[in-house]
């Protein structure tokens, strides 16, 4: 290899456990990094599996497909090494008595971790440790956090990334690898894929940043992309974008992929919500005009015109009076549920996603009828707040002139309570601790009423359809638990 390394980069969009489609795709980026002239090929850590496989990962059999995969793949390199990762089997050594620990059985294979690779010529290297390739000596590692102490010695650092995307990771990342860069006084790669599976998202935005702690390169947020860099570039890349840019590709990208991968046309919901205006937008940038479907009952949207969609009016008027002498006193969650079921037929009958426009606020603290306005196939916006559909409606205005009219601030009430509600759901804080911080600016009485909606509401949230994830996995994990309400 030449002393000048010239790294390609595949920022690739697998499909969860599809072998032969994600090959295909790692193949057509190393032939054309080799056209531009590289001389070291990186795909990201799923980009040969996928990502989320679940307890897909720990079967003997996937492990052995994936293991089979990887071995074409060498087949099909040329002298240009790629690094990567997959899983494969891993053997467990006979502890001398015919017993194989791990599994009880004869058999000396246990189901595979992901691992990374150097494939080349149809040969295939477990990169344990760091590896010479040409005038470098490179340390790869899996994930975001580095182990100074292994790495020491190397000349490039390569990270395969396996966490999805989150609000804020782009900042918390560059600024990371820019003082990893500049402690370390070496180059650093990270690489990652796009796309979305179970509700995370995996933003790409690969980039390299050099021994002064400058980017020198960025590829796309959310798009596939194939490039070539040369590592004494001086060159700078430009800035990371906007958050409320970044969030608005994210949930872009979440719909367009989840629609996608799911088998459908396109998205149906309804126009008649207050969050609808937002939503419809979204899926247009995601999915364009002609896929989105709105649906009102007799009432008239602007929503259609603003955006360029098609509208049906489903005359539900006879069905929902029906509600008033069914439940006299309390007819209003049954014409929701009414109403959602017919809009839901009819979004099934056409090979359409069914929307539901609840946010993350309506969701925790059980604002919603379930099997009403909860109803659907998923929930694009279930995991923001008030503040974030403030900020993506302000950010999306500029387009769309004629579609959200004023747009108001969250109010200090929903600020507050969003920000309990972060605290006690997703940084699992108990109300106690919450409360005897001293520095706490809530009230103890309201902090009380969200933590027992919370927990009130625990068993409709386990009816609700998907969300999109916009936090990272340790707030996902995370769920209030019963004895909490009298701690």
């Amino acid at each position: 290899m030449q002393e000048k390394l010239k790294i390609g980069i595949i920022q690739n969009a697998p499909l969860t456990a599809d072998l032969s489609n994600n090959l295909r795709q790692i193949v057509q980026g190393y032939r054309e990094c080799l056209d531009h002239g590289a001389n070291l090929i990186i795909a990201p850590a799923c980009a040969l599996c996928g990502a989320d496989l679940g307890n897909l990962s720990e079967r003997l059999s996937f492990a052995r497909q994936a293991e089979a995969a990887l071995e074409s793949l060498a087949r099909e390199l040329g002298d240009t090494p790629l690094i990567t990762a997959s899983y494969v089997p891993m053997p467990v050594l006979d502890d001398g008595h015919g017993y194989f620990p791990g599994n009880g059985l004869e058999e000396p294979i246990l189901p595979g971790v992901l691992t990374p690779y150097l494939l080349e010529n149809g040969d295939i290297t477990e990169l344990e440790e760091p590896i010479d390739i040409g005038a470098y000596r490179v340390f790869v590692d899996l994930g975001d956090e580095l182990d100074i102490i292994e790495a020491e010695g190397s000349d490039l650092i390569v990270h395969l990334n396996t966490e999805p995307w989150y609000a804020g990771a782009p900042r918390k990342q560059e600024d990371n690898y820019q003082w990893e860069a500049k402690e370390m006084g070496m180059p650093v790669v990270w690489v990652n894929h796009i796309g979305t599976s179970d509700g995370n998202i995996y933003a790409g935005g690969s980039a390299v940043f050099n021994p002064a702690g400058n980017t020198i390169c960025r590829l796309p947020f959310f798009e596939t992309c194939n490039k070539v860099i040369d590592l004494k570039s001086r060159k700078k890349a430009i800035g990371l974008p906007l958050e409320e840019e970044t969030l608005c590709m994210a949930l872009e990208r979440g719909i367009r992929d989840t629609v996608r991968n799911n088998g459908y046309s396109g998205v149906c919901l309804d126009l008649t919500h207050p969050n609808a205006d937002l939503l419809a937008a979204l899926c247009v940038e995601a999915l364009g005009c002609s896929n989105v479907v709105g649906i009102t009952s007799d009432e008239d949207s602007h929503i259609p015109a603003a955006l360029k969609i098609s509208c049906t009016k489903l005359p539900t008027a006879p069905l929902l009076d029906m509600a008033d002498t069914l439940v006299p006193d309390n007819s209003k969650s049954l014409k929701s549920r009414l109403n959602a079921a017919v809009q839901f037929s009819y979004a099934e009958s056409r090979g359409l996603m069914y929307l539901c426009p609840l946010t993350r606020s309506n969701i925790m603290l059980g604002n919603f009828d379930q099997y009403g306005d909860s109803c659907g196939h998923f929930a694009p916006l279930g995991n923001l707040y008030e503040v974030d559909i403030f900020m993506l409606r302000r950010y999306l205005a500029g387009k769309y002139t004629d579609l959200f009219g004023t747009i108001q601030e969250p109010s200090a009430d929903s600020d507050k309570n969003d920000l309990i509600i972060h605290e006690l759901a997703d940084l699992n804080i108990s109300a106690n601790t919450l409360l005897n911080d001293h520095v706490c600016p809530y009230p103890e009485n309201e902090v009380r009423l969200i933590q027992r909606k919370i927990i009130a509401s625990a068993l409709k949230r386990t009816q609700l359809p998907m969300v999109l994830h916009t936090d990272p996995r340790s707030e996902q994990l995370v769920i209030p638990v019963t004895h909490r309400l009298n701690d």
